[in-house]
C-alpha cells in the first residue's frame, strides 16, 4: 500500500510524461487536479471537469504508464463535452458506457499512430474489462448511446462490452454529469474545455500528431453549426406569426394614450408539411421530422396542419388539428417529383402560410415557385432548390 505523498509523486510523474509522451493531452491534464479518495462509490476514478477523483487502490494497482492512460482517458470526457452533451431524458449510465466506448476507441486509434513510428504503446489499458467495442470506433457517443439503448443497456461486445442489461460501473473512465449546479459557472466550465480543446488540435497539427476524431468536433467549435431542427423551428415561427393590423386600432386600449393594433388571428393559419418518401430518404432523420411536425402542431397552434407524403405522386395526405397526434407511417418508396404536392396545395383555400418539404432534392421542381414561403429540409449537403429557403441536416 503506498503512502499519499507516494502517490501524488507518480501522478507528478504521469502528467509530465504526457507532456512529453502524448503532449495533445497535456493541457487538458494540467487543468485537472488529482484527488484521492477510499470512497468505494468512486472505485476507480471520475471527473466533473475541475478534478480527477481517483481512489486509492485502484492507483496502487496501475503501473505508471496506465496511469497515463486513466489521466487522459479523464480529460476527455470534458474535453469532448461529455458532461454536457448527454440527450434528454438519457440513462446516465448507459451514456457514461457509451462515452467510454468512444474514449478508449480514440486512445486505442491513437496508440496505433504512434506505435506505426516504432515507439512505444502510450496507451496500455489496465487489466480487466472496459468498454471499448471495435464496432463503435468511428461512430458519435451519441449514435453508440442509441445502440446501447436499444440493446437494453448493454455493452456490444469487446473488452468491457457486457452481455445486456444494466451496465455497470466500469473499472475506470466516470464522470459526474452537473446537476442542480450555478448554470453561469457549467456555461463558463463548459466554454473552457473548449478552449482547451482547440489549444490542444492546434498544438498537435502541428506536430502532425492530432487523433483524427476530433477534426470534426473542433471544426464545430470554431464555426458552429446550428442542428436543423432549431433552424426549421426558428423559421416556422418567423413565418406563421400572427399578423397584427395596425390600420385597425385595438378598440380595448382606445382609452390609453397609446395606439395598439389589433391582432387579425389568434391562431396560425394552415401549416403544409411534405414528405418525400422515395427510397433515398434517411430514415433517422424521417423521424426526427415527424417529432418536428408534432412540436409544430403543439406548440404553434396552426389552423390546420396538412401532413403529404409523396414520391412520384401523393400517397397520403392527413389533416390535424391541435391536440391531435400526428401519424408515423410515411408511405411511397418510388423517385421523386415535387410537382403533385404543390398541386395539391394549389388547390388549398386559403392558401397555407407556408410549406415544408422533406427530402434530398434529387427530383422535379414545380416551373414557378408558389406564392407562399417554402423551406427545403434536405440531408444533401450540395444540392440546391430552384426557389424558396434551403436547410441543410448535418
Amino acid at each position: 500500500m503506498s503512502t499519499q505523498k507516494e502517490r501524488e509523486r507518480r501522478i507528478e510523474k504521469a502528467q509530465l510524461r504526457v507532456l512529453f509522451q502524448v503532449p495533445f493531452f497535456a493541457p487538458g491534464v494540467a487543468r485537472l487536479p488529482v484527488e484521492f479518495t477510499k470512497d468505494k462509490g468512486v472505485p476507480t476514478a471520475c471527473t466533473d471537469g475541475r478534478r480527477i477523483l481517483f481512489n486509492e487502490e485502484f492507483c496502487d494497482k496501475l503501473t505508471d504508464q496506465e496511469l497515463i492512460t486513466v489521466l487522459c482517458h479523464e480529460v476527455c470526457h470534458p474535453e469532448l463535452g461529455h458532461l454536457w452533451r448527454m440527450p434528454p431524458g438519457a440513462d446516465p449510465e448507459v451514456w457514461n458506457q457509451a462515452c467510454d466506448h468512444a474514449v478508449n476507441n480514440m486512445l486505442k486509434g491513437f496508440s496505433e499512430t504512434v506505435k506505426s513510428r516504432k515507439l512505444a504503446d502510450p496507451f496500455p489499458f489496465p487489466e480487466g474489462s472496459y468498454c471499448m467495442d471495435p464496432a463503435f470506433a468511428d461512430k458519435s457517443e451519441e449514435e453508440i448511446y442509441r445502440i446501447l439503448s436499444r440493446n437494453g443497456g448493454g455493452g456490444g461486445g469487446g473488452k468491457g462490452g457486457g452481455k445486456g442489461g444494466r451496465p455497470g460501473r466500469q473499472p475506470f473512465g466516470e464522470f459526474a454529469i452537473p446537476k442542480g449546479q450555478d448554470p453561469v459557472a457549467q456555461k463558463q466550465l463548459k466554454q473552457d474545455w473548449e478552449r482547451t480543446l482547440i489549444q490542444s488540435s492546434e498544438m498537435a497539427k502541428s506536430r502532425g500528431d492530432a487523433p483524427g476524431m476530433l477534426d470534426r468536433l473542433v471544426k464545430d467549435l470554431v464555426d458552429p453549426q446550428v442542428p436543423w431542427y432549431e433552424l426549421l423551428r426558428a423559421w416556422l415561427r418567423e413565418q406563421s406569426a400572427d399578423d397584427y393590423n395596425w390600420m385597425r386600432p385595438n378598440r380595448l386600449y382606445s382609452d390609453s394614450e397609446f395606439v395598439l393594433p389589433v391582432l387579425e388571428s389568434e391562431r396560425v393559419g394552415t401549416v403544409v408539411f411534405a414528405t418525400d418518401t422515395s427510397g433515398s430518404i434517411d430514415q433517422e432523420m424521417l423521424s426526427r421530422f415527424q417529432s418536428e411536425k408534432q412540436g409544430c402542431l403543439d406548440d404553434m397552434r396552426p389552423a390546420k396542419l396538412i401532413d403529404i407524403y409523396c414520391d412520384t405522386r401523393v400517397s397520403k395526405v392527413a389533416e390535424y388539428s391541435v391536440g391531435e397526434q400526428i401519424g408515423l407511417t410515411a408511405p411511397g418508396g418510388g423517385g421523386t417529383d415535387f410537382r403533385p404536392v404543390f398541386e395539391h396545395t394549389a388547390k388549398l383555400d386559403p392558401p397555407p402560410k407556408c410549406l415544408v418539404y422533406l427530402t434530398d432534392l434529387d427530383g422535379h421542381f414545380p416551373a414557378e415557385a408558389p406564392d407562399y414561403p417554402v423551406v427545403w429540409v434536405t440531408w444533401d449537403q450540395d444540392a440546391k432548390a430552384p426557389f424558396g429557403e434551403t436547410i441543410r441536416a448535418r
